[in-house]
Formats: structure tokens, C-alpha cells, sequence
């Protein structure tokens, strides 16, 4: 087997994994945590902890991507313009969140103190709400952009330097 088509297979296991981190933190464990933490504080604070984990896997999924789709590049296979642009825009949003939104959330949560006592009309949790949705979006917006990057797959199945008839496997 090539190593262009281990590229190719590391590429598209990197590129589940980042869905998977993306979907199974925000869509499945954070909810089921506000559903049975038995306290927003507590199931806020854990979610927290996860989306932090979630996206510095992340960060070094688009790294490794990265790398894998540059050295392809050097043996000739081209990654497309709108691969390398999803793949951008995945890691800039995940940053975005993780290093300026996320500080934000953090101070007016220490500002306020435990949310499950504070009145619901307070200005400093409409603020932190404000803050929460836009974090929110910007979640949603990456998980979708991870969706297309996953659907398109690693690259061209017609450029991957890999022939099936000739014995060899290479997952586009």
C-alpha cells in the first residue's frame, strides 16, 4: 500500500474524529448533563471541562490534517481550495470559542456566582446568555462545517494517486 494511502486513511480517521468530538460533546453528553447534574452550576462547570477537552483534541486533529494534506500535496495530489477552507474555518471557529469566547463565559460565571441563584432578570446572566448562545451557534456552525468536511472526505477519489484494480485499498 502506498503511503499516500495511509495519508488518505489517517486523513479521514482524523476528519471522524474531529465530527465525533464536535457531535458527541455538544449533542449528546452536555444535554444529558443539564438533564441529570440536578444543578446548572455543576452541569455548566463539567461542560466546560469537556468542551475544552473536546477542542483542544480538535485543534490538534486540524493540525495532524494538516500535515498529512501537505505532504500529499508534495507528492502531487491536490486537496482542493474548499477542503483547505472548511478545514480553516473548523480550527479559526474552535479557536475563536475556546480562546475568546469561552474566557468571557468564564468571568461572568465567576461573577455571578453559582447561576442556579441568580434571578433570571439579572443583567449579568442575560449577558452570560447572550455569551452562551453565541457559543453556541458558533458550535453548531463548526459541527456543520465538519459534517461537509467528512462528506467530501479526505480528497478527489479520482486524484489519490491510489489504484483499487491494483491490489491496493485507498479510502477517499
Amino acid at each position: 500500500m502506498r503511503v499516500d494511502c495511509i495519508r488518505v486513511g489517517a486523513v479521514r480517521l482524523c476528519l471522524a474524529l474531529m465530527l465525533g468530538l464536535l457531535a458527541v460533546s455538544g449533542y449528546v453528553v452536555v444535554p444529558v448533563l443539564f438533564a441529570k447534574a440536578g444543578s446548572h452550576a455543576l452541569a455548566g462547570s463539567l461542560a466546560g471541562h469537556i468542551f475544552h477537552i473536546a477542542n483542544m483534541g480538535i485543534v490538534f486533529l486540524a493540525a495532524a490534517i494538516t500535515v498529512f494534506w501537505l505532504r500529499m500535496a508534495r507528492s502531487g495530489i491536490k486537496i482542493g481550495r474548499l477542503r483547505w477552507l472548511l478545514l480553516l474555518a473548523v480550527a479559526i471557529l474552535v479557536a475563536v470559542n475556546e480562546f475568546g469566547i469561552t474566557p468571557v463565559i468564564v468571568d461572568l460565571k465567576a461573577q455571578m456566582g453559582p447561576i442556579d441563584l441568580v434571578a433570571h432578570d439579572d443583567p449579568l446572566r442575560k449577558l452570560f446568555g447572550i455569551w452562551h448562545g453565541v457559543s453556541a451557534v458558533l458550535h453548531l456552525l463548526t459541527t456543520l462545517f465538519a459534517v461537509v468536511l467528512v462528506g467530501l472526505g479526505a480528497l478527489p477519489a479520482d486524484k489519490s494517486g491510489c489504484h483499487p484494480g491494483s491490489g491496493e485499498s485507498c479510502p477517499t
